[in-house]
């Protein structure tokens, strides 16, 4: 009765008011329902009964929390959101988890995003502090260099030092955030803390030094998790060869001097837990990320960054658009050296996408190859087989199977591994259309396409200074923050770019990049790790390929390969100088 009367208090007015004959009950019989009877203001009023739930949720007005619980976790993401133009990312991790690796690649990419990023090393404080201290004691030169008994926790003399280093250069890290005022442009300051930071009572430390003040730094923790022991293996392998701490030691010595020090860490060692701070869990050198309180605007850009960093190498080839008919620079469809340039660019990445298939994914040749061709053909039915010298030309010839009744069944050719990435512009998706590589995946995105130059669209600079002198001179001032009428800065186009040099980054086999001139020009800041606003003045040459590999320390190796003569070149090493490659006019090298 009492699910009856709910039914009828939900019937139409006409129903509930009508007059009840005597003797009769004042509980009307369940009707025969539908939704279509329910007039628009009752679903609105009381929620949707009908399909819409399903697709577009309740119509109820959100309402503000009303208990505590809620009301606390809006209070602290209300916190959380706030701007902090002055952020310290605090790494954590035991030694030889890439905490190095990760502080490196995080100031790279927060300066070309336009902050101003600086790592503020432990360990190089430690190894100063240390070299005084024995300075004082021998009277001689003194290197620096701790042992693994240096970090034992029952050492009280080196406990007391490594607190002192940390205090030093927290302080350090203080007088470059509050001088960064006047330096940001509004862009945020980040400032790195490259340590362990292995304890609680550490990490509490650093929120305590940021937090009293009057203008408090918003802090992160960036912990780097590794328990996969190749990859250990491999890290410990390069710490060696890089640190200064074993400079002057054997390999074998060095290694087991590091394992020493690991397990000295991994005695006080504490994971953050605390879930009332902002932390960002990378594990295995980002396989997988957990990001807790990330809501503030520096803070939450760096996530799919760390998702995207890693240790592998592959090539990173970029090349703008070939020559089109009429123009080195405009019009629709390539000419005879685009095209040219466009056979050349297709035999040049095949030979080294097949050679970084052998050499980097440890093929072994023609049995390498065959044994590849088998897991790729074996979509074909029946029992096969893969001929051995039909894989000799591997990515463009197909290959013979042979089944084990003597038949024949020519398969497709191979896939070569490349991630191909154009702009829209007809004249670049031609120049990677290669014609030597069958199925090439093939991404066309906006992203990549030039500096949006709005109302002074198609109109060369000596163009543009008769027709509007007075903007002209602020190209001329500040060519990467000016704004096109209508159009886009450099300093958009950056953050346009974001997305494309994340993408870039996560690739694990070779990457061909197809643009024009003002996006190579800021694409090479990023991997030539420059001041982003000296992007304006670089040079890129037309038919030439700029190959860009990774190097141990989170850099690149830059090489420029003049396809139509053949030339290859290196352009960054040792004593390279950036003047080379740069115009010496103060406004933009500008041709898209």
């Amino acid at each position: 009765r009492k699910h009856n009367a709910v039914i009828d208090d939900d019937m139409s007015s006409q129903h509930r008011h009508s007059p009840q004959p005597p003797g009769t009950s004042r509980i009307s019989p369940v009707p025969s329902f539908s939704f279509e009877d329910r007039s628009e203001d009752k679903r609105r009023s009381r929620g949707s009964l009908t399909n819409d739930y399903y697709n577009n949720g309740s119509s109820f007005i959100a309402r503000p929390p009303k208990d505590r619980a809620s009301l606390e976790k809006l209070d602290k993401r209300r916190e959380l959101t706030e701007s902090a133009e002055k952020l310290v990312i605090a790494l954590v991790g035991l030694p030889g988890r890439g905490k190095s690796f990760i502080g490196r690649k995080l100031q790279i990419y927060l300066q070309w995003r336009g902050a101003r990023s600086k790592v503020f090393n432990v360990g190089k404080y430690r190894r100063e502090v240390v070299a005084n201290v024995e300075r004082k004691d021998s009277g001689s030169s003194a290197s620096g260099l701790c042992s693994a008994n240096f970090f034992d926790s029952q050492n009280a003399d080196a406990k007391r030092i490594r607190e002192e280093v940390a205090k030093l250069a927290m302080k350090d890290m203080e007088k470059w955030l509050e001088n960064s005022q006047e330096q940001n442009h509004g862009w945020g300051s980040v400032a790195i803390l490259d340590a362990t930071n292995s304890t609680r009572a550490r990490r509490q430390l650093i929120l305590d030094f940021c937090h009293d003040r009057a203008d408090k730094f918003g802090v992160v923790f960036v912990e780097s998790v590794c328990d996969d022991q190749n990859l250990l293996d491999e890290n410990f392998k390069k710490k060696i060869e890089v640190s200064p701490d074993y400079k002057d030691m054997s390999f074998d010595d060095a290694i087991v001097d590091l394992r020493m020090r690991v397990q000295k860490y991994e005695e006080q060692y504490e994971t953050v837990d605390d879930d009332e701070v902002s932390y960002i869990k990378v594990f295995n050198l980002s396989s997988k990320v957990l990001a807790n309180n990330i809501y503030g605007r520096l803070s939450k850009t760096i996530i799919p960054a760390l998702m995207s960093w890693h240790i592998g190498t592959r090539p990173i080839w970029i090349c703008r658009a070939g020559e089109t008919v009429g123009s080195k620079t405009r019009g629709d469809s390539l000419g005879t050296s685009g095209f040219e340039f466009r056979q050349k660019l297709g035999e040049y990445v095949e030979n080294q996408a097949v050679k970084f298939m052998k050499d980097f994914r440890q093929f072994e040749s023609t049995d390498s190859l065959v044994s590849l061709a088998e897991s790729v053909c074996g979509e074909y039915p029946g029992d096969l087989k893969v001929t051995r010298n039909s894989v000799a030309t591997f990515g463009r010839k197909s290959v013979m199977l042979v089944r084990h009744d003597g038949t024949r069944k020519r398969a497709g050719a191979f896939k070569v591994p490349i991630k191909v990435m154009t702009s829209t512009m007809k004249r670049a998706i031609q120049t990677v259309s290669l014609q030597n590589l069958v199925d090439l995946d093939i991404e066309e995105t906006s992203n990549l396409n030039p500096l949006d130059k709005g109302d002074y669209s198609g109109m060369d600079l000596k163009d543009i200074k008769e027709k509007d002198p007075k903007w002209y001179k602020l190209l001329e001032k500040d060519p990467f923050s000016t704004r096109f009428h209508g159009g886009e800065s450099y300093m958009d186009l950056i953050k346009r770019l974001e997305s494309s040099v994340i993408d870039m980054e996560q690739q694990v086999v070779p990457v061909l990049v197809c643009s024009h001139i003002s996006v190579i020009q800021c694409l090479l800041a990023y991997f030539r790790n420059i001041p982003v606003k000296e992007c304006t003045s670089i040079e890129v040459p037309l038919h030439t390929l700029i190959e860009l590999v990774p190097t141990a320390g989170g850099e690149w190796y830059e090489s420029h390969v003049s396809l139509l003569d053949g030339e290859k070149n290196a352009i960054i090493g040792s004593c390279f100088s950036f003047d080379s490659v740069r115009s010496e006019s103060s406004t933009p090298i500008w041709g898209d």
